[in-house]
């Protein structure tokens, strides 16, 4: 796996990255990462041709609370780290803006109207994050982060600010875990090792996740998330 260049606060970063990571880091996030985008569509990417992947890692003692189905605390943990997230990624978009550079902040979990796909997002977080080195896919299809695993939440801003970025991870760490594929209650799952390029589809069943959580966890709230699958993975327990 490379490392990712951006992981380390050395002499080599340009200033302008150091400015973004010094706001992001006064304003809570747990990590920042810098991603070149350019290999993407540029519909995709919305014309930008940097990314800059905001991460936040979910509270331990909230995530280990839940054994067979989410927990409320959980279910409001995440919506309020998704609103702080949101408002650190808007004042990122402010001061890039100020310095000349448009540019698009994604929201945590904002979803887009897409016939082929109801459960896909304006851009997806995960493939910023991948290119900026800071963690793989897992066979769940969530983005692993090295140290925290699937225990973060993310947000992106779509820039052509001068950045300089990371390595991106081309290999999956899972290895021979299939913790997450064990631990899904809609048997979502399918068990595959990621590659890069490879369709969310070929990891993971979108639709019938969507379905169970709406039948099994209607009890806790509207728009509840599972997370099984998350505290099921060992790293970052």
């Amino acid at each position: 796996m490379k490392k990712n260049k951006c992981n380390n606060l050395s002499s080599q970063q340009k200033p302008y990255n150091q400015r973004i990571i010094r706001l992001v880091q006064a304003m809570g996030a747990t990590e920042i990462g810098f991603s070149d985008l350019s290999m993407l569509p540029v519909k995709k990417r919305m014309g930008f041709k940097r990314g800059i992947s905001v991460i936040i890692k979910l509270s331990n003692g909230i995530l280990n609370q839940i054994e067979d189905e989410p927990t409320q605390t959980y279910f409001n943990h995440y919506r309020s780290v998704n609103r702080l997230i949101d408002d650190i990624c808007l004042r990122i978009l402010l001061e890039l803006e100020a310095d000349g550079y448009p540019g698009v902040a994604i929201a945590t979990s904002q979803s887009v109207s897409d016939p082929k796909d109801q459960f896909t997002g304006a851009f997806q977080h995960k493939t910023a994050a991948v290119l900026s080195g800071l963690g793989w896919i897992g066979r769940s299809a969530l983005f692993i982060h090295q140290r925290y695993g699937p225990r973060v939440r993310m947000g992106t801003i779509l820039t052509n600010a001068p950045l300089i970025v990371g390595e991106p991870v081309t290999e999956s760490a899972c290895g021979s875990c299939r913790a997450c594929v064990k631990a899904c209650p809609a048997m979502a799952i399918e068990g595959r090792i990621w590659e890069p390029g490879m369709p969310r589809n070929e990891l993971y069943d979108a639709y019938s996740c969507s379905q169970h959580m709406k039948e099994a966890f209607h009890h806790i709230g509207r728009g509840v998330v599972c997370g099984l699958c998350v505290v099921a993975c060992p790293i970052g327990k």
